[in-house]
């Protein structure tokens, strides 16, 4: 069977590999010259890398030692990441012996052409992913990377999960850095005690808020009637819209529809990834597994109850499922493995309806892996008197977990 799939990013990547191991003849169409789509090019990896040596500067003065890194070296750390990234998506779509078509795609009358010629497709995914806001005046998250500009006061319009990783970034390269947040807190969208526990947070270590406001931009930035002070850059980080051009012809509202098969409803066409109104990387991996499996015959079905969502910052952020029910506070200042390293900033809350797990919100170190566990529970049903049994290391940031299960387990 012939499959096309439109996009490089994770969902394109992982349906392709997906379609190729069922021995289907596939062929990927990327326009970018590299690799990889916004995750590998603007937004995943080079934040991480650029985070990764503002993490060392962290615990180095946690320990009451400085450590400083210029905002051009965390940027060259950032670009190497890319280009070995992106490099290696071409040796690894190469090694599943995935066809690479380099061009804009378009669909016409349920056909994929690029540069005017007919792709032969039994089944076609469509992976194209989101483009950055254009604000004029602003930049997005994806221009950090490779801004060239001096800069040293920088406005973060929005404090969503994007506004608050890179607010941090640039507040931990030293950079004077404020937020305007239309709601009174940031996260606004997450559990109380843990956009509360942020919100406090960003304000003792030097960030600027404007809450509960909202901002007009021009040539002079304003909240209300009060003029703001002159910012060297303002960095927008909502806003981000489908990729459709090309794909306005499937059904949508503002994102593709799909099924829980990622089946568009349109002949043989599935879609997956951001395209679809999901945001992170991972999830477009799993979409995209699911899409390729689906393409090729085999009925999979993607779940995204329990899907575990991590905000780069330290102390972490994550969450997953939801904070209703029964629930129980784990302060980091009551597990030992914090204690010793001297980060007891945050807790860990889990909540339970019954013996069900319902859901978990982190604001510590290593909360990602905290709440990894959770979502592992939550996804395969685990309920608190058989999650308490899972065996965690001693001393470690995990044993958050067993306390919160063994309040919660009657």
């Amino acid at each position: 069977m012939n499959i096309t799939i439109i996009g490089s990013g994770p969902a394109g990547i992982y349906s392709a590999i997906a379609s190729a191991k069922l021995g289907n003849k596939v062929k990927l169409v990327e326009k970018n010259d590299k690799l990889g789509g916004t995750c590998v090019l603007h937004g995943c990896i080079p934040s991480k890398a650029m985070l990764h040596p503002l993490f060392l500067k962290y615990f180095a003065e946690e320990t009451g030692r400085e450590l400083n890194f210029s905002f051009s070296e965390i940027q060259k750390i950032a670009k190497n990441a890319v280009n070995r990234l992106s490099k290696g998506v071409e040796y690894m779509l190469e090694s599943y012996g995935i066809e690479v078509i380099h061009g804009k795609a378009e669909l016409r009358s349920g056909n994929i052409q690029v540069g005017g010629q007919t792709i032969p497709s039994d089944k076609i995914i469509i992976a194209t992913g989101t483009e950055k806001p254009q604000v004029e005046g602003t930049i997005a998250s994806d221009d950090l990377p490779y801004l060239d500009k001096e800069f040293s006061k920088v406005l973060v319009v929005g404090g969503g999960a994007g506004g608050v990783e890179y607010a941090w970034l640039l507040k931990m390269s030293g950079k004077d850095v404020s937020i305007v947040e239309k709601s009174d807190n940031l996260l606004p969208y997450l559990d109380e005690d843990l956009k509360k526990a942020v919100t406090a947070y960003f304000k003792k270590i030097g960030i600027k808020l404007y809450l509960s406001s909202e901002i007009t931009l021009g040539d002079k930035p304003r909240i209300g009637n009060e003029e703001l002070p002159q910012y060297d850059i303002i960095l927008y980080t909502f806003g981000r819209k489908p990729a459709l051009d090309g794909f306005e012809e499937l059904p949508h509202e503002k994102w593709i529809k799909v099924d829980k098969r990622m089946y568009t409803g349109v002949n043989n066409i599935y879609a997956a990834g951001d395209i679809t109104g999901t945001f992170t990387a991972h999830e477009a991996i799993h979409e995209g597994f699911v899409a390729g499996l689906n393409a090729s015959g085999i009925e999979k079905y993607y779940k995204p109850e329990a899907v575990p969502k991590v905000i780069y910052t330290e102390p972490q952020i994550a969450y997953v499922g939801n904070t209703k029910g029964k629930c129980v506070k784990i302060n980091m200042a009551e597990i030992p493995r914090a204690i010793a390293e001297g980060l007891t900033e945050g807790f860990l809350k889990v909540c339970v309806e019954g013996k069900k797990i319902t859901g978990a919100v982190a604001f510590s170190h290593d909360a990602e892996n905290t709440i990894t566990l959770i979502s592992t529970f939550i996804n395969y049903g685990i309920e608190i008197d058989k999650a308490i049994d899972f065996i965690e290391p001693h001393p470690s940031y995990l044993e958050a977990v067993f306390e919160a299960l063994l309040r919660l387990n009657s």
